[in-house]
């Protein structure tokens, strides 16, 4: 009950605010967000449509990302809806009321919708209608997207567990378990799926390399070591989605820690370099770029991990992770602000609202059409003109 009690209060602390990390220096007149002055967007962008989901994420630190699949998007709520719209012209497909508390999804794939629930279950869903298929009962709250491959669903749940299921009838096939340090930030990494390899981050700054098949551990590579004396200070937590590039080369970032560069086939370290996030990180062609905790957006060097550029002018306004779009980088922030930054120098060029209430989750796109959901519930479509 304890670990419990200390992740919320950090979820308080973190739902407030990206200027975390001065919790720990003692800092008493903490800075505000920085302000954005008045900018004339650059390139032409289209906001093509926008509908209202229902009630969003609210408040709550939920990973409740936008799935997309074929010309469909796929949108859940804290509340337990869940819906399909039309990606071209914001029409609903069809939605469905779980009557459950949603707490991570959707994952899509196999002809599935997969939700997280509070209260531990995983619930799949009939992509085409809508149509309820089967539920099964996890060990914990689940706190990351499901991810799926063929007919294996791999989930994440806030014990430290990562559980393989049939996507048949969600049958358990194998499960791996880290034992969790005692205080933690709320939310975990979603897992990847490469092959027939299980990629995931953990709580203790680990990541693990894992056979898709039975569970059994390939490596595992260090990517943050806790330091400090108190358990404030040693939060090394890996929450940022891992990503990965055409070369087969791994990106990972760790609260309070490092952004790391790892092969794939041995979990050799490439490079790493202090840099602390936990919003997450993306990758296009050479650059890496990186929401760090500050709300400072990074360009690094696939390579080895030197800056190429660093953007400030948008400091403690709680960016979202960056999504590449065309020639863009793409970030939302606490005021439900998109903006539009050049890959090649980090230029602002652009800026649009999705949601007033703002964003807790980055955008996605299909390389044509950005969407994005906010915490008010409000889809939206962008295009580049």
């Amino acid at each position: 009950m304890k670990k419990v009690v200390l992740i919320y209060s950090i979820t308080l602390l973190l739902g407030g605010c990206t200027w975390f990390t001065n919790y720990f220096s003692g800092d008493d007149n903490i800075e505000p967000p920085e302000k954005l002055v008045e900018l004339t967007n650059t390139i032409r962008l289209d906001k093509i449509w926008s509908v209202s989901t229902g009630s969003g994420s609210g408040e709550r630190l939920l990973r409740l990302t936008p799935a997309l699949s074929a010309n469909h998007v796929y949108v859940s709520s804290r509340d337990g809806h869940l819906a399909s719209y039309d990606i071209n012209t914001g029409n609903r497909i069809w939605e469905v009321d779980t009557k459950k508390k949603i707490s991570a999804g959707p994952g899509v794939g196999f002809g599935l919708v997969l939700l997280g629930t509070r209260d531990g279950r995983l619930l799949a869903y009939q992509s085409a209608d809508g149509k309820p298929l089967w539920s099964v009962k996890l060990t914990s709250e689940v706190l990351s997207v499901p991810e799926i491959k063929g007919d294996t669903i791999i989930v994440r749940t806030g014990d430290g567990r990562l559980t393989a299921l049939s996507a048949k009838d969600g049958k358990k096939i194998w499960d791996f378990k880290k034992r969790e340090p005692a205080l933690t930030l709320r939310g975990t990494s979603k897992p990847l799926i490469v092959d027939d390899m299980v990629l995931s981050g953990f709580d203790n700054g680990q990541l693990v390399s894992l056979s898709l098949k039975e569970g059994r551990q390939i490596w595992r590579r260090k990517v943050a070591i806790p330091r400090g004396r108190t358990e404030l200070e040693r939060i090394v937590d890996l929450d940022a989605d891992p990503v990965i590039d055409d070369k087969g080369v791994i990106y990972v970032a760790a609260f309070q820690g490092n952004v790391a560069a790892i092969n794939l086939a041995d979990g050799r370290l490439i490079w790493r370099r202090e840099l602390s996030s936990y919003a997450g990180l993306t990758v296009g062609g050479d650059h890496l770029f990186v929401t760090d905790d500050r709300s400072q957006l990074w360009s690094l060097h696939t390579k080895n991990g030197a800056s190429l550029w660093r953007q400030d002018k948008l400091q403690r306004r709680s960016l979202t992770a960056p999504v590449v779009f065309g020639k863009y980088v793409v970030v939302g922030d606490f005021e439900g602000y998109l903006h539009w930054l050049d890959q090649s120098d980090g230029r602002i060029v652009a800026r649009m609202r999705g949601d007033s209430n703002g964003f807790s989750v980055s955008p996605v796109t299909n390389g044509k059409i950005l969407i994005s959901l906010g915490k008010g519930g409000e889809l939206s479509a962008f295009q580049l003109k």
